[in-house]
């Protein structure tokens, strides 16, 4: 079965925390935190383009008021539907609201040993060791830099993390530690080189951009030049607000929710304006401050909430929906972070994510630690499970069979029991056997588990790169250090 169709869910259930009048009513207060308070934009191009729309700009203070009808112009541009390229076309993405996927992705700086439990500075290893995890994993999607190669010049860093990724996986990649043009253009050498050409890689993107606003309400200048740059090459730009509740916004759920909207808005508003048609997704991690402490709360239950919420504004606006769900503050794999991830997808997904991302992080996205993403996948399987739903129709309800098996209670032996024994959820890591033979086993735990995956998934060899491809990596990012130095 195609990669794409093992993570399909047409049917998905769905919850509802806002009713429609209340999704239109945080739009609208949106528009009008847009138009008369604005958003500081610190990109002259932005500026130039939303000026040109009609926006109200000030140049000392670099606000822009954005009339409504601008950022209507802007929606009705932007597609509905994404598809996510791969290395190898067989792992290629769609975000069309009908598949669920999970990736590896995230910003942090250290990696935790799975064997010793250390903690030390990341480096292009770990990234490397990330994406044979996610090679291994039918339920990783995308691979990503999930921590910094800080063994790696600073001005080709996001190079040296990319070439780590698509040498060892053939799946998507997500960049998220890229700051400006200049990164950019070699960046999309590379990419170029792996899909085949230029109008290969705008029709099939191997990699898509994170680029975050910066709460309350403003644009930094690299971002958003990066953002206008990528968005003209075709490459999908996931815009990821992460307005903190208390401190970068209201403490009010409703509040923060039209501040991490406006942030949003603003962006995809300059991008379409200056490119209609370009990929934008709807992104954000949006988290909590602790009232007593100040303590930062990735999965605070107000944050998933309101994460839930943002899924209800990408189905309001009809665009794809990417959030944070890991990243648990936990300082070590365990019970705080199973449940906080467990609960973190089931509440992106339910609420219409088509993808999520953050598996695999502990300390609030600071350290790498891999058996984690193994148990995150296992996670996903199940809410992928629970959200499927349940097919009601002749097959399924199985009266005759039902009626021919009668108070024998033979159904393993049935044909429809091997029609339908595929559909049945099988884990990987959980624990299904009898106690005696848990104990006989050496009473392995879950982390045990993971970390004979781990093994198995880290002795794997990789699909090597062809020679002459791999040559031109090397060179570009060769060439990107001459230039950076």
């Amino acid at each position: 079965m195609p990669y794409a169709d093992r993570h399909r869910v047409p049917r998905r259930t769905r919850l509802t925390l806002l009713a429609p009048d209340d999704v239109r009513r945080i739009h609208e207060a949106t528009l009008e935190v847009l138009e008369t308070v604005g958003v500081v934009v610190h990109s002259r191009r932005a500026l130039e383009v939303l000026a040109d729309h009609g926006a109200a700009v000030d140049p000392a203070t670099t606000v822009a008021r954005i009339p409504a009808a601008a950022v209507e112009r802007a929606l009705a541009s932007v597609p509905g539907t994404v598809v996510l390229g791969a290395r190898d076309p067989a792992f290629d993405l769609p975000l069309d609201g009908e598949h669920l996927f999970l990736s590896a992705d995230g910003c942090g700086v250290a990696t935790r040993d799975p064997w010793t439990g250390e903690v030390r500075p990341s480096r292009k290893q770990d990234v490397a060791d990330c994406a044979r995890v996610v090679e291994a994993l039918d339920g990783l999607a995308a691979s990503s830099a999930v921590v910094s190669a800080l063994d790696c010049p600073p001005g080709t860093r996001v190079l040296h993390e990319f070439d780590a990724c698509v040498r060892n996986s053939r799946k998507h990649t997500i960049v998220v530690s890229i700051k400006e043009e200049r990164e950019a253009r070699h960046l999309l050498r590379m990419a170029e080189a792996l899909a085949g050409g230029r109008e290969e890689l705008r029709r099939r993107p191997l990699f898509t951009a994170i680029v975050c606003t910066v709460s309350p309400l403003q644009q930094e200048r690299f971002g958003m030049d990066l953002a206008l740059f990528l968005a003209a090459a075709g490459i999908p730009v996931s815009f990821y607000p992460m307005p903190i509740l208390g401190a970068t916004a209201p403490a009010s759920v409703a509040g923060a929710a039209v501040v991490n909207n406006a942030e949003f808005l603003s962006a995809l508003t300059v991008v379409q304006l200056a490119c209609p048609g370009a990929p934008v997704l709807h992104g954000g991690g949006p988290t909590a401050m602790s009232m007593r402490s100040g303590a930062y709360l990735s999965n605070a239950p107000e944050a998933l909430v309101l994460r839930g919420i943002q899924g209800h504004m990408a189905d309001f606006y009809g665009v794809p929906a990417w959030y944070g769900a890991g990243a648990t503050t936990a300082k070590e794999p365990g019970l705080q972070s199973a449940w906080e991830n467990a609960l973190g997808m089931f509440m992106a997904y339910a609420n219409g994510a088509d993808l999520t991302f953050g598996s695999g992080l502990l300390d609030g996205s600071r350290i790498l630690c891999l058996e984690s993403l193994v148990v995150d996948a296992e996670v996903f399987g199940v809410v992928k499970r629970l959200l499927a739903g349940v097919a009601v129709d002749e097959e399924t309800l199985a009266v005759d069979l039902i009626r021919e098996t009668g108070f024998a209670g033979a159904y393993l032996a049935a044909d429809h029991t091997r029609r339908h024994a595929r559909d049945l959820w099988q884990p990987l890591l959980a624990e299904v056997g009898t106690y005696e033979a848990w104990r006989a086993a050496g009473s392995p735990s879950t982390l045990d588990r993971a970390r004979a995956l781990l093994r198995a998934a880290l002795a794997a060899e990789a699909e090597p790169l062809p020679d002459d491809l791999a040559g031109e990596l090397a060179a570009i990012i060769a060439a990107a250090e001459a230039e950076a130095n």
